[in-house]
């Protein structure tokens, strides 16, 4: 989780390590969204690393466009739910 949390951070622009708890809690929190929308995945798998950037960025407040990256979290969220890749086995 850290590496992740400092790609987020370099992404964010966040010099701090202050930011570190919050990111990890969207990082789980968007973790549980994407199971709860029947999404299992790792964070090494890029789709997955995607739609986790997206969620933070919607979340985080990381600039005006909050909206734009909710809507396409959930775009992306919802395909992958659908396509199959993604399914529990």
């Amino acid at each position: 989780m850290d590496e992740l949390v400092e790609w987020l951070k370099k992404m964010l622009r966040i010099k701090s390590d202050t930011a570190d708890e919050e990111l990890e809690d969207l990082v789980r929190a968007c973790q549980n969204e994407l199971k709860i929308a029947g999404v299992q995945g790792r964070l090494t798998d890029p789709l997955y690393k995607q739609a986790v950037k997206l969620y933070v960025k919607a979340n985080y407040g990381y600039d005006d466009d909050n909206e734009k990256f909710l809507n396409a979290f959930q775009s992306l969220r919802d395909s992958m739910a659908l396509s199959g890749d993604y399914k529990e086995t």
